[in-house]
């Protein structure tokens, strides 16, 4: 069983209760053998002592007693003289601090690791105290600084040594009204207590909007109003007539503004009239009235219109009709595709209006469910100008 040293270089630096034997004592470091050694030459030295010895002479062992030069294969654990150590009884490394532990050498790691009387630090990470064990807990509860503490007001966790810092800061910190009206706040509440209720906050008058200037406490806010009614009356008054007169005044714009509108659509409307007669004059000069009626499958008509009908589907349309009625001031060309082919039906309008110069084109299909019996037509219209 290896001590609480045993990574240091040398024996055990233990307080035995019995005398030790010479063949116990090391002498290299001149404390009791930890993890003999038996040599060839008939010495023991601690196995830490002989890497030492080892390390400084570049590798080579001598025994300090003979000079005799050891290789490695000349040494030997001594597992005897190890078993006889680790059970002599020993103190307590602490005895001097009141403990009154005593046991068995291979035993004191285990104590030492439970003693009360054990110097140990601080396990908060930025304290350095170094105290018994007996008094760690007392330590971490109540003196060190660096604990960790619930702040009494919004609860969170802070470091004590942060708490009047946090302090400056806490939201949920109780604090009196900075308008010093006797009210005990809650600073992330102050604001909203300022603007909404604090008596001793400065507000305007209720009646502002209407001309009123007094200024005053809000506790004050009453007194003012009752002791000056008559004067809020009057404001009033003025306000209303003052509304009045600007609600006039823009009635009287909005009904200018009116009358000019009107007059520039007339304007407009006299003179596309003159540009509809002028054009009307010159249709008439270059059209020619087109025959009552005619049958066509494919041939335009002798009108201002040209239609050209070619049918791009393998079956050509039998009763495709073209009917071209006139009167004198208006003109309809009108296609039609009347049977039920193996194609859809679509039906064509072109309406113009020698009036109002309106050409309107207009490609009505069949319903849903009559377009579902038949494929759509391939039917193409093309039209040419004069």
């Amino acid at each position: 069983m290896k001590c609480s040293d045993a990574e240091k270089i040398g024996g055990y630096n233990a307080h035995f209760l019995q005398e030790l034997l010479d063949e116990y004592e090391c002498p290299v470091c001149q404390m009791v053998l930890r993890e003999p050694i038996l040599t060839v030459c008939g010495h023991r030295l601690c196995l830490s002592c002989s890497e030492e010895m080892r390390k400084r002479n570049n590798g080579v062992l001598v025994c300090p007693l003979d000079n005799t030069i050891l290789k490695p294969g000349q040494t030997f654990p001594d597992k005897a003289i190890e078993r006889a150590i680790l059970q002599l009884k020993v103190k307590c490394n602490n005895f001097l601090k009141k403990c009154q532990w005593t046991g068995e050498l291979k035993a004191i790691n285990n104590h030492l690791g439970s003693c009360e009387y054990q110097e140990v630090k601080c396990p908060n990470g930025q304290c350095s105290t170094s105290l018994l064990r007996k008094e760690l807990t007392d330590h971490i509860k109540i003196n060190c600084i660096y604990r960790f503490i619930n702040c009494q007001h919004c609860n969170q966790k802070i470091l004590f040594c942060e708490k009047q810092n946090h302090m400056e800061t806490c939201r949920c910190l109780p604090l009196y009204c900075v308008n010093q009206c006797g009210m005990v706040i809650l600073r992330k509440e102050m604001s909203s207590h300022i603007t909404d209720s604090c008596a001793s906050t400065i507000v305007p008058c209720q009646y502002f909007y209407i001309g009123c200037n007094f200024k005053g406490m809000r506790k004050e806010q009453d007194t003012h109003v009752n002791s000056s009614i008559q004067n809020h009356l009057s404001l009033a008054i003025s306000k209303v007539v003052a509304n009045e007169r600007e609600i006039t005044i823009l009635k009287n714009e909005m009904e200018m503004k009116k009358e000019q509108d009107q007059f520039l659509v007339t304007s407009k409307m006299v003179e596309l009239e003159k540009k509809i007669l002028v054009i009307e004059k010159e249709m008439k000069i270059k059209n020619t009235k087109p025959n009552n009626e005619q049958e066509h499958h494919g041939k335009p008509p002798t009108s201002l219109a040209k239609w050209q009908i070619r049918s791009l589907t393998l079956a050509r349309c039998p009763n495709c009709q073209i009917r071209s009625l006139t009167s004198t001031l208006l003109t309809k060309c009108q296609i039609r595709s009347l049977i039920p082919t193996p194609f859809s039906i679509w039906q064509l309008r072109f309406n113009m209006a020698t009036t109002n110069l309106l050409a309107k084109w207009q490609l009505v299909s069949l319903t849903p469910t009559q377009l579902a019996k038949y494929p759509p037509s391939n039917i193409r219209l093309r039209h040419f100008l004069p």
